[in-house]
């Protein structure tokens, strides 16, 4: 594997200590002016190079195998097949499988937006303390050893001098296909759970058609096609009939984690498929679109696959009286997502 970056600058080191390169083979330094070195105090030397001592080689294994597709610890399984191929470097997983790498002493720990979550929702409750500040805190001592207990279920891996542990409440894959599968499909209709279940497993088709395969092609979002240079401006014909352009875009792409975000989120409306949704009772719609957490929906990529998939529906009856009749049907308090999901819903039908 190979890298190249490129500066249009300068680039400026400092290092307290010592700075060591060493290479298995070659170290060539090019200049279009001058190479200079210089050592205040020792001068420079040159000679045969020796090894350092514990310096092992990192291997990786680049080529991910398929895995088993159906159950919701497809996400689970990509993310360790990516830790077990990686063992011994820096790489880091995707996000979207099951979140970031974090230090496993930071297990048990709430971050600052899920502790306001707590203390509004404690205020919304009008639990207030004597002297009128929010009483959270209880109910967030206890939120943090619910966590604690689930971290030190997960797996710990080492990475450089860290042991450090995935982040499943930060993921995307995983955490919405198990609230898709534990929320979600019990309020559906019998149409609804059809649907879901395709599209839970279209998902990991398609990601296995981008990460095993090395070749995906995006049936609507054709944006994406050509933002990649995948195909022509028509985001439908292929650039190159030989797939190789194809095949190097999707080569290594679980190491780039943005990257990989928009390849997976571009999945997304192939795998809903919005003729299909076109049929679904208007009840299922409404509460398809009101799972993901309204953090995830203010997302521009989220944002960007409703968009594509609400533009390809038929709705037929489906009109902006639906709006009222969502909150009648579901019988769940919308009001905070409403002025959102409202703008929204005018601007596919204005």
């Amino acid at each position: 594997m190979s890298r190249t970056r490129i500066v249009k600058g300068k680039i400026t080191e400092v290092i307290e200590k010592d700075y060591n390169i060493f290479s298995e083979n070659n170290i060539v330094d090019n200049a279009a002016e001058m190479v200079t070195e210089k050592g205040e105090t020792k001068g420079v030397s040159y000679g045969v190079s020796e090894k350092p001592e514990n310096l092992g080689v990192k291997t990786c294994n680049y080529t991910p195998a398929p895995i088993g597709k159906g159950a919701c610890d497809y996400y689970v399984d990509r993310f360790k097949n990516f830790m077990k191929r990686h063992p011994d470097c820096l790489h880091t997983p995707p996000v979207y499988y099951y979140g970031a790498l974090r230090d496993s002493k930071e297990k048990g720990k709430l971050s600052e937006y899920e502790k306001a979550v707590i203390r509004l929702k404690v205020l919304a409750q009008m639990k207030l303390s004597i002297f009128g500040n929010v009483d959270g805190h209880v109910e967030i001592e206890a939120a943090e050893k619910e966590r604690l207990k689930q971290d030190n279920m997960l797996p710990h891996y080492k990475k450089g001098n860290k042991t450090v542990i995935p982040t499943p409440y930060g993921s995307y894959g995983y955490k919405y296909c198990t609230s898709f599968t534990n929320e979600l499909m019990p309020k559906l209709t019998s149409a609804g759970k059809e649907w879901l279940k395709r599209a839970k497993l279209d998902l990991q088709n398609f990601m296995e058609q981008g990460v095993v395969d090395k070749y995906y092609i995006s049936h609507y979002n054709k944006e994406y096609n050509k933002k990649n240079g995948l195909t022509e401006k028509d985001g439908k014909t292929l650039v190159d009939k030989t797939g190789k352009s194809i095949k190097n875009f999707y080569t290594n792409i679980e190491l780039y984690n943005i990257k990989f975000q928009s390849f997976a989120f571009a999945t997304h409306p192939d795998a809903y498929n919005p003729e299909k949704m076109s049929f679904l009772p208007v009840q299922d719609l409404f509460r398809i679109l009101l799972t993901p957490e309204m953090k995830e929906w203010m997302g521009t990529e989220t944002w960007e696959q409703a968009w594509i998939m609400a533009k390809n529906m038929d709705y037929g009856s489906v009109t902006k009286s639906s709006w009222e009749q969502l909150k009648k049907d579901t019988k769940e308090t919308v009001e905070n997502a409403k002025n959102n999901l409202q703008n929204y819903w005018d601007e596919i039908f204005k």
